[in-house]
């Protein structure tokens, strides 16, 4: 019976830490997968290549914009607005150095911080991401702060 208890228990604790692995596993190919679409979403804006948003852009994607276009309003821009304006370049084609500062992922939905770098500065953005039907990540609201 001893025996039975101990092989019960050796097979418990085996089988909780394959389940962590596996769930550290799915948590870092989830991690990737979320940085490549930001990163092509930066690498659109640089090049004001809106073709390169489709895949990465949700449907209702939206840009939250704090004092634009004036420094006493707050815009809402949806994604036809916001690819609008990266055809005309009334935005868009700086190239940025992306610095992660915090990814968290709940389930079909994350949250990522992200410092957007220039040679002149950079900016904060935060973006939400959502995993559409399909299961691949998309970017469903950007909201940009400027940094300190």
């Amino acid at each position: 019976m001893k025996n039975l208890s101990v092989l019960l228990l050796t097979i418990i604790t085996l089988g909780s830490f394959s389940c962590k692995s596996q769930t550290s596993n799915n948590s870092d190919i989830m991690e990737k997968e979320i940085k490549e679409v930001i990163e092509i979403f930066v690498k659109a804006g640089e090049q004001r290549n809106i073709e390169m948003y489709n895949d990465v852009l949700h449907q209702d994607f939206r840009v939250i914009a704090n004092r634009y276009p004036t420094p006493d309003k707050l815009s809402i821009i949806d994604s036809a607005s916001y690819k609008a304006l990266i055809a005309k370049k009334v935005i868009g084609g700086a190239k940025y150095e992306v610095v992660y500062k915090s990814i968290d992922i709940a389930k079909h939905s994350a949250t990522v911080r992200a410092e957007l770098k220039t040679e002149k500065g950079g900016q904060l953005v935060t973006f939400l991401l959502v995993q559409n039907a399909e299961d691949k990540w998309q970017i469903i609201t950007d909201m940009v702060t400027q940094t300190k």
